[in-house]
């Protein structure tokens, strides 16, 4: 596929992340980070040069869908430096605070300092926020234990695993220059794993499902579960008729496809690679294009076909016809969605019960202020007796 499509699905991709950072922010999360997983797909794993050249290729339209594991539970844990740098306290009480992270001639900073000069600048409430996240976390935590809920490091790999898989991140570099581009490290992000898996187990225990609500599920979710058609296409792109009636001719004479695009296509994001596009499912490209390509057979080549970015001339090379699985070949994933739109339905009154439970009290957080219509109404009414002697 073309950089120009890469490109276009990375800016959808990217409007994704900010829907979900809007949520965040609505929620009351500091930092407003998503606590679900949206990478911008390919961006990171190779460096992507914007070419202006490249407006000639065929227009993407459809944004990448959303894994599975891509959910949203705002109340979960606002992933942040300071939330950072207060975990690795926790877990180092001895070190941590007087470790030096700063020095110069006659200064030495220490953890502590820079701990407190965060905690000045984000203020009383972002300070509240941030403790009330924090405990959040370790109430999940202490829920787990009981509930017997592990999660081990092989747990955390293979999820770590399976995100890669469907976000086409090829390594772990790639995935931890894509959690840098949302301000997360990998060991935040796998203690955010950490926390959703430990989140789900309980509800596991806490909501055994039948099979029969799992393929209830599965029926009402299908979609989400199954490949649309693809197809793989390779295209030469001409500006004017005239050009691309010319090509289609010397191709018809036997002249090889891949040859002629490097010659003569004018779309310099496939050109070099002999004008393949790689695949692509219905609303990727631009309509004409698209309706084009679709009505081919494998190994059959289009006419002249005028689409917004120009005249094409299309050839498929491969054609991938829609799949859709069966529930046992999606068990794993069936269940994972399951109790993942019960956290999203349940959780937050889930969560507010825990806190009860726990006699959680948050001492940063400031108690609202009665409002004057309250406290207006909060006033002694007039007696009769007091109307009376007013009108006296």
């Amino acid at each position: 596929m073309s950089e120009r499509n890469e490109n276009e699905l990375n800016d959808k991709e990217q409007r994704t992340n900010e829907e979900i950072e809007r949520e965040l922010e609505e929620s009351g999360a500091v930092n407003e980070e998503p606590t679900g997983l949206e990478l911008d797909k390919n961006e990171n794993d190779e460096d992507i040069a914007d070419n202006t050249d490249s407006q000639v290729a065929p227009t993407a339209h459809e944004p990448s869908s959303k894994n599975s594991t891509a959910i949203v539970v705002p109340w979960v844990i606002a992933a942040i430096a300071i939330a950072a740098l207060i975990f690795v306290l926790l877990k180092n009480p001895t070190d941590g605070l007087n470790k030096t992270v700063g020095s110069m001639d006659g200064a030495t900073f220490t953890t502590a300092d820079l701990y407190e000069e965060m905690s000045k600048q984000g203020g009383e409430e972002q300070q509240a926020s941030l403790l009330d996240s924090l405990m959040t976390v370790k109430l999940i935590n202490l829920e787990a234990e009981e509930a017997g809920a592990t999660v081990s490091d092989a747990d955390i790999k293979a999820e770590l695993d399976k995100i890669k898989t469907e976000n086409n991140i090829p390594t772990d570099e790639a995935l931890e220059a894509a959690l840098q581009q949302s301000g997360m490290t990998l060991d935040s992000f796998k203690e955010q794993i950490s926390t959703q898996m430990k989140l789900r187990k309980i509800f596991e225990k806490n909501n055994p499902a039948s099979e029969a609500d799992m393929k209830a599920y599965f029926e009402k979710n299908k979609e989400q579960y199954s490949t649309p058609k693809q197809v793989q296409a390779s295209h030469i792109l001409l500006q004017t008729k005239e050009e691309a009636e010319a090509v289609l001719a010397e191709l018809k004479a036997g002249k090889d496809f891949a040859t002629l695009a490097k010659e003569k296509s004018q779309d310099p994001g496939s050109k070099g690679s002999g004008g393949e596009l790689g695949y692509f499912g219905k609303g990727q490209m631009n309509a004409g294009f698209e309706e084009a390509a679709f009505k081919l057979a494998k190994g059959e080549m289009s006419g002249v076909v005028e689409a917004e970015s120009g005249f094409h001339i299309i050839k498929v090379t491969d054609i991938k016809e829609a799949v859709t699985p069966t529930y046992d070949e999606v068990k794993d994933k069936v269940k994972q969605g399951f109790y993942d739109e019960k956290i999203q339905a349940e959780g937050q009154a889930w969560m507010e019960q825990a806190k009860k439970d726990r006699n959680f009290k948050n001492l940063l957080t400031k108690e609202p202020e009665p409002t004057a219509s309250a406290s207006a109404g909060a006033s002694p009414e007039a007696t009769p007796e007091a109307t009376a002697t007013t009108q006296e």
